[in-house]
């Protein structure tokens, strides 16, 4: 698996381009100018057919509607969150530049696996950030979104937030055996592992 990040839109949040070895791509979360993602993609000769939404908040979502028109691709999202994705007030995008609306073509919930190319993904639910957060999770792999940073966890102050849940959310992540790579949603990767010795939300 190759894996691509930038940070884009108005608060950096983490895009990540997934793509296996016959160059089969995801999406994970998409913000900000689609520019760099489209430029990346051509130059690798990759074949968008899917991007992965770990949660519905704006800056995971702004620019979702416009790059999955110019691929053609699917969205998957999280069945629970299905009132972010289509509720600009919940979501917040209509207080920081206009509404946004997404309706993913394929939904998924606790237990479900995402087959991209020759790469596959369980989905956990990890509500506390929103109430349909999820985590795709690999072979020794997970994309976080906004559940679990680098020595920290998503905030739960946004509308759906629930510290309580996330809190759960974090421990069932915590328990899972052995180690595996952490890609959030904002800052910099780290470790199952790491985050399991350091950082004080995840006890």
């Amino acid at each position: 698996m190759k894996i691509a990040c930038y940070a884009a839109g108005s608060v950096g949040t983490n895009n990540y381009v997934i793509s296996d070895d016959n160059g089969i791509t995801a999406i994970i979360d998409c913000d900000g100018s689609p520019a760099p993602l489209y430029q990346y993609v051509e130059q690798n000769h990759l074949k968008v057919t899917h991007i992965l939404l770990t949660h519905g908040h704006y800056d995971h979502i702004g620019s979702v509607n416009e790059v999955a028109a110019h691929f053609g691709c699917k969205i998957v999202g999280a069945a629970k969150e299905m009132p972010v994705f289509t509720d600009p007030a919940l979501n917040c995008s209509q207080f920081v530049g206009g509404p946004i609306i997404v309706h993913p073509d394929i939904l998924v919930s606790e237990g479900d696996k995402v087959t991209v190319g020759d790469m596959e993904f369980d989905v956990m639910e990890t509500p506390g950030h929103t109430v349909g957060s999820i985590c795709f999770i690999g072979k020794d792999i997970i994309f976080s979104g906004d559940t679990l940073f680098q020595g920290s966890c998503g905030r739960t102050d946004l509308p759906t937030g629930d510290w309580d849940d996330i809190k759960k959310s974090l421990k069932r992540l915590a328990a899972l055996p052995g180690d595996y790579q952490v890609y959030s949603g904002h800052g910099p990767a780290t470790t199952l592992e790491t985050e399991r010795r350091t950082n004080p939300y995840m006890r």
